[in-house]
């Protein structure tokens, strides 16, 4: 059975966003200011395209693929939101691209070495604990 009609469906909270964000086409993230938003690293372990504004590190943080659909201002937003809704081959290898991107980027492991990098050479030659 094929299914023509586009759902939108905007669930607002959900406790335990992981189990359902799976069963999204997209995520389009309405933000005027974030940094570094948690729900963009979700979608892209999802496999999900990201449509978004052009806030924080979105752009950074997502495939290469998908910085096409991180819009500068609203009327690009719109036209990222309707290419994406209208395309699920698209859809499919964008959110594949972001599903790497998340794996290579912000994997616990890779972002906890990342970490201790950046901490041991800030403090390089310095005593982490002064004594008296």
């Amino acid at each position: 059975m094929r299914h023509d009609r586009l759902g939108f469906v905007m669930p607002g909270f959900m406790a335990n966003p992981a189990r359902w964000i799976g069963h999204f086409d997209l995520l389009a993230l309405s933000s005027r200011s974030e940094q570094a938003p948690i729900a963009v690293i979700e979608a892209m372990a999802a496999g999900l395209p990201v449509a978004s504004p052009d806030v924080g590190d979105v752009a950074a943080m997502v495939s290469d693929e998908n910085r096409p659909f991180v819009a500068a201002d609203e009327q690009s937003f719109r036209a990222a939101l309707g290419t994406l809704a209208a395309d699920a081959d698209l859809r499919r290898s964008v959110g594949a691209a972001n599903r790497r991107a998340a794996a290579e980027r912000f994997d616990e492991s890779v972002m906890v070495a990342a970490y201790q990098n950046l901490y041991g050479r800030a403090l390089e030659g310095r005593r982490l604990f002064s004594q008296g």
